[in-house]
């Protein structure tokens, strides 16, 4: 019987799975996908994906369906079950374990290397696509397993990981999102040139990075 993921996104803004979805594909997940525009609950599985949102979870900013998804997020995480938040589903996981979220002045966007790195999970090492303009302050008691200057970037609790980069990205994906937002080129065309200049690489770290985190969580 094969194991069943549940992803949470818009529908047709953030909403694409990219390597994130290929790795799900090789670990035999039969994919349900919800949309926020729905409304909907969360169904029982093996694992919660939570994508990014133009939305926001930080102080001041979070309207009243962050704050019922990140109820929802915190139900899931306290019953032990696996997920995985990207960029707002990590902010998301955050702020329902107790963490914080602030925003900042600029919107960040970067081919950029992780610090701080956790010598255990060696697998965030190189450079990942990151676009965020929150910034995450990981949950009391959480492990960092990577920092940004500006923000907690990777972190863990439990059987829960949340991600700031957006290791689904490919080159195509920041194109049609960049599009979708109606971005000037000059905003995102550095961050596009780079993931594709590294396309293969990114796709593979991607993987194996979710082969580290998550293969005893799931399997």
């Amino acid at each position: 019987m094969s194991m069943r993921a549940v992803v949470l996104s818009h529908r047709g803004v953030a909403d694409e799975l990219g390597h994130v979805g290929d790795w799900l594909e090789d670990g035999g997940f039969a994919v349900d996908r919800l949309y926020r525009e729905d409304q909907p609950s969360l169904p029982t599985a093996d694992l919660l994906v939570v994508l990014g949102s133009p939305n926001s979870v930080a102080e001041g900013f979070c309207q009243p369906p962050a704050r019922g998804e990140i109820d929802a997020v915190r139900q899931w995480v306290t019953a032990d079950r696996p997920y995985l938040g990207i960029c707002f589903g990590a902010q998301v996981l955050s702020c329902a374990l107790g963490g914080s979220v602030r925003r900042m002045a600029t919107t960040f966007r970067a081919f950029a290397e992780l610090d701080g790195i956790d010598p255990t999970f060696s697998e965030l090492s190189g450079r990942w696509a990151v676009w965020h303009e929150d910034a995450i302050s990981a949950p009391p008691g959480s492990e960092v397993l990577a920092r940004l200057p500006h923000a907690d970037a990777a972190f863990r609790v439990g059987r829960a990981v949340g991600l700031q980069p957006h290791i689904e990205f490919t080159s195509s994906i920041v194109e049609r999102l960049a599009t979708t937002v109606k971005l000037p080129d000059d905003e995102w065309r550095s961050l596009h040139d780079d993931v594709r200049a590294n396309e293969d690489d990114h796709a593979a770290r991607s993987r194996r990075l979710l082969d580290a985190l998550f293969d005893r969580a799931v399997r």
